[in-house]
C-alpha cells in the first residue's frame, strides 16, 4: 500500500496487489509533506565536505564527496525533524532564503 502525495493530483490509496486507486477515500491515512531546508555545504582543509542547516541548528554531516555529504544531511535532517515531532516540538518552515554581498 503506498500513500499518494496530493501532488500526485490523486486523492486516495494505491493497492500495489492490484494497482487499483481507491477514490473518494472517507480516511487519509497519512500524508507526507516534504519540506524544503537550506543547507550550507563547505570543503574542509582535510578535503571532507561538511553541511548544516541554519533553521534545524542540530543538523550536521559530512561525507567524502558533495553528493555523499548531501545524502547524510538530508538524513541528519530527517531524525532531527523526526525527534522533535516525537516530542512535540516545533518543526519550523522557512520563510525564504537570501545571498547578500559584504565588502571585505
Amino acid at each position: 500500500m503506498r500513500i499518494l502525495h496530493f501532488a500526485d493530483l490523486h486523492l486516495g490509496v494505491e493497492n500495489y496487489s492490484s494497482g487499483h486507486l481507491h477514490r473518494n477515500c472517507a480516511i487519509i491515512y497519512a500524508v507526507e509533506v516534504g519540506m524544503e531546508y537550506t543547507v550550507i555545504i563547505r570543503k574542509a582543509p582535510d578535503g571532507f565536505y561538511i553541511a548544516s542547516c541554519p533553521l534545524i541548528p542540530e543538523a550536521h554531516a559530512q561525507g567524502k564527496t558533495y553528493e555523499e555529504c548531501l545524502a547524510n544531511i538530508k538524513e541528519a535532517l530527517e531524525l532531527c525533524l523526526e525527534y522533535r515531532k516525537d516530542r512535540g516540538e516545533e518543526i519550523p518552515q522557512e520563510v525564504g532564503t537570501r545571498q547578500v554581498t559584504i565588502a571585505v
